[in-house]
């Protein structure tokens, strides 16, 4: 697909439904908004259902927290302030969005640490869209989602370091379709299944997960070549570093769009172990697990739904410690194995 189109013109994607638009005169955002959406399908029609206006700022730090606007919540990462129904998001090294809840819109300027660290142009728009999300009963979790062939969907979920990108570039490896690398969308049925939606992102991997699988070894060597490492994400400003490309250059035609959740793996790199192993979780346990990668503190009124959904998510979806050994090759039946 391309979104190539007057520099004064929005680009237009459709999200399960959803038209945003994307607006900004500057082109290095336009085109890194084409690589994360671009394989999206293009919108028709001239109404979008949420608007989205950037412009880079001139600064490196983001432009200060509007004045007199209250504070919801306040991290040295992220900062809420919010009046009515706008909430302005300040994340100090990468820009301040004001989203407007009513209209659906959000704008405001990023800094070039947006464009040049790993994931955080990602990161800054699905933080800013996040709120409008919620209110539309999709609910974003901080998760790998893979669907099984001809089955349902995988959603490994862990800390940094926890093997859920290995885990997961397993399973695409293994033929399974990817929904999302870090935020799929959660979303409660009339009839009480969770569905999970799928979310843009590219794919990224340290040299050690990429060197364990035949197929995606030459993304060490062609970002050796091009100098392309980038530093880590929003979370991790200043951790390790990781390759990132596009799913689209590693499988053919890896995504899905939504599938029916199949189950919750909570991956844990076990030195010494021979073989990968699943050790079932209760509910509660899973629960208390998936509450900090699916709820903000600060939007209090998409709370309660949020539990809800978690809820009913464990639930339905068995769930497992994920013990992992080096022999990748065999997660893919493990975990096929485990979903419900």
């Amino acid at each position: 697909m391309n979104l190539t189109q007057a520099t004064d013109l929005p680009l237009m994607v459709d999200l399960h439904g959803l038209k945003l638009a994307f607006q900004t005169p500057d082109a290095p955002l336009r085109e890194r908004f084409e690589e994360v959406y671009g394989h999206l399908p293009q919108a028709n029609g001239a109404e979008s259902d949420i608007f989205i206006g950037w412009h880079i700022h001139k600064l490196p730090s983001a432009p200060p927290p509007p004045p007199g606007m209250p504070v919801l919540s306040e991290g040295p990462l992220v900062g809420y302030y919010g009046q009515g129904s706008l909430v302005a998001i300040r994340m100090p090294k990468y820009g301040l969005i004001t989203v407007d809840l009513d209209q659906q819109r959000l704008v405001g300027a990023v800094t070039r640490n947006t464009l040049e660290a790993y994931g955080a142009f990602e990161d800054v728009l699905l933080i800013s869209l996040a709120p409008l999300y919620r209110r539309r009963g999709w609910f974003p979790l901080h998760a790998f989602a893979a669907l099984a062939p001809g089955g349902k969907v995988a959603l490994i979920t862990g800390a940094m370091g926890a093997g859920k990108t290995t885990t997961g570039l397993a399973l695409l490896s293994a033929g399974w379709k990817l929904l999302s690398n870090d935020s799929p969308l959660l979303s409660l049925r009339p009839d009480g299944q969770v569905d999970v939606l799928a979310y843009p992102g590219r794919l990224s991997a340290f040299d050690d997960s990429l060197a364990r699988f035949e197929g995606l070894r030459r993304f060490v060597g062609e970002a050796e070549a091009k100098a392309e490492v980038k530093t880590f994400d929003l979370l991790a400003p200043s951790g390790p570093q990781k390759r990132v490309f596009r799913a689209e250059e590693a499988f053919v035609e890896p995504w899905a769009a939504k599938g029916r959740a199949g189950g919750i793996f909570l991956p844990q790199v076990i030195p010494g172990l021979d073989q990968s192993e699943l050790v079932e979780v209760s509910p509660k346990e899973a629960l208390l697990q998936l509450v900090p990668q699916a709820i903000e503190g600060w939007d209090k009124a998409a709370i309660g739904q949020t539990l809800r959904l978690l809820g009913k998510l464990v639930e339905q979806a068995p769930c497992y410690q994920l013990k992992l050994s080096p022999q990748v090759e065999q997660l893919p039946a493990l975990i096929a194995g485990g979903m419900g």
